[in-house]
């Protein structure tokens, strides 16, 4: 039964990446912030360089909503945007127990990876 939950998983996710075309990479990560899946455009060091530093800030998105409004409805975090000047977009999307992090190349121009710095574009500028 879990390996053909996997397996539909895996099929999800690749869906997914061929269905936006724009999008770069993306991140699964559980509650502790251990990523238990990656795209393979992303290497597993680059993963988990996401998974350390976006744990804790979407944690603390979470915190700050809760103590900014009154209702627990309201202040239930789906998800949280970061853009960057170079025209690539993080997205933070939590699910129950997991976050999914989507990168999105938000140039409209060809995304090329650059394979010495772990991902960086070279013509997304």
């Amino acid at each position: 039964m879990a390996g053909a939950q996997t397996s539909e998983v895996d099929s999800v996710l690749k869906s997914f990446l061929a269905d936006f075309p724009t999008v770069i990479g993306y991140v699964v990560l559980n509650n502790d912030g251990v990523p238990v899946k990656h795209s393979d455009t992303i290497p597993l060091h680059q993963a988990v360089h996401y998974s350390a530093l976006l744990t804790d800030f979407v944690n603390n998105c979470k915190k700050c909503l809760r103590e900014l409004l009154s209702s627990p409805a309201e202040s239930e975090l789906t998800n949280v945007r970061i853009r960057t000047k170079e025209g690539t977009e993080v997205i933070c999307v939590t699910v129950t127990e997991y976050v999914f992090v989507v990168i999105q190349n938000c140039t409209g121009k060809p995304w090329v990876q650059n394979p010495e710095e772990g991902g960086a574009a070279e013509g997304a500028v």
